[in-house]
């Protein structure tokens, strides 16, 4: 506005001094205005020019940021569209999440007090069974002291008895008065008079019969005997066989008796074999008490506890198994005790238990027999 203000007044100015100036004045003039004209013209070529190309560059530029911005825009909204799905996503699967450890929970609880309840069952059972050998044991031992009582009454008996028939032996035999010649006896005890008869020594076998008869029976009181009839049975009974010659035949039967008596776990094994289980039992527990940390120990329990399986009672044969796994742990039998604990606790359908003493034998034990046949079991259970 200025540049067409300053040509307007050099125009009036023009106009003007063409009136009043002269002729080279005025070409002056028209020079000056042709020069004003041509700098006003490269003004707007150059100017302008620039000017609108510079507005041109920044209409682009602002277009592109404008572009830009609205690029940014919609990523910024997809971004926003994008997380908010993820998290509702994330929140969908905290929820699962959060239900199967609820669900998980529960079902831990419910294992926890099922378990527990075996648990308290278990320990029911052990507590009854305890009791039961308790009073099974007790029964046993005053069985077996009524037992060595009468042992002990028959031993008394017995060393009287012998007593008596060694003090026979040493008294010497009465002495017979021979019958007088004038004098014979009937079988009735009558006395009759024979004068052809001659005088006669009677051997009398008293002490031999003595001596046999401890063997046999219990000392008996003799019964009274008129004397007549004692003197005739004494002439016409035969002498029987002196001690010294039933003395070795008693003694060579006696070694096995006594034997057997002093071994009870060999008598035990033969009674089991016999499927004699009662009197094997007893013998194993005569065999354990007599000494109880000796190398039949173990042996002694197992089959103490395989006695009471053949009979049935295997809430106390679990009890014996146990102190074979308990007190002998790294012995031979100690898988079968196991195996057979297992096989009791099936048998009283406890199958729960079973199965945990299966994977106890086949942990510790897997290499053995016992094991393989525990794989079986647990397998059908």
């Amino acid at each position: 506005m200025k540049i067409l203000k300053n040509f307007a007044i050099a125009g009036c100015s023009l106009v003007l001094l063409t009136q009043c100036a002269t002729q080279d004045e005025v070409q002056n003039l028209q020079y000056q205005l042709r020069a004003v004209n041509q700098k006003l013209e490269d003004v707007k070529s150059n100017t302008v020019n620039q000017m609108q190309k510079r507005q041109a560059s920044s209409v682009s530029k602002i277009d592109q940021v404008e572009d830009e911005t609205l690029k940014i825009r919609s990523s910024l909204e997809e971004n926003a569209s994008q997380n908010n799905q993820f998290r509702e996503h994330v929140n969908q699967n905290i929820s699962k999440v959060q239900s199967s450890v609820d669900a998980v929970k529960t079902e831990h609880d419910a294992k926890i007090a099922e378990l527990s309840q075996k648990v308290a069952v278990l320990e029911e059972k052990l507590a009854l069974v305890s009791e039961n050998f308790s009073k099974a044991q007790q029964d046993r031992v005053n069985e077996a002291e009524k037992r060595a009582q009468a042992a002990s009454q028959k031993a008394e008996a017995a060393k009287q008895k012998a007593a008596q028939t060694s003090a026979a032996a040493v008294t010497p035999p009465p002495v017979v008065a021979p019958p007088s010649p004038a004098t014979g006896t009937t079988a009735a005890g009558v006395v009759k008079v024979n004068p052809d008869s001659k005088k006669t020594k009677v051997a009398t076998a008293a002490p031999a019969v003595n001596e046999a008869a401890p063997a046999k029976k219990t000392a008996e009181p003799p019964k009274e005997q008129p004397a007549a009839t004692a003197k005739s049975a004494a002439a016409t009974s035969t002498p029987p066989p002196s001690p010294a010659e039933k003395a070795p035949a008693e003694k060579t039967a006696a070694p096995p008796a006594a034997a057997a008596a002093s071994d009870p776990f060999s008598q035990g094994m033969n009674q089991y074999k016999a499927k004699n289980y009662k009197e094997a039992y007893k013998s194993f527990e005569q065999s354990l008490s007599a000494n109880p940390n000796g190398s039949q120990a173990a042996k002694s329990l197992y089959y103490m506890g395989e006695s009471l399986y053949n009979q049935g009672e295997y809430d106390l044969a679990i009890l014996d198994y146990q102190k074979v796994i308990s007190n002998h742990g790294k012995d031979a039998l100690t898988p079968g005790a196991l195996l057979k604990q297992g096989m009791s606790f099936e048998k009283l359908t406890d199958h729960e238990t079973a199965k945990i003493i299966y994977k106890k034998l086949i942990n510790d034990h897997g290499g053995s027999a016992e094991a393989a046949q525990a794989k079986e079991r647990l397998g059908k259970l």
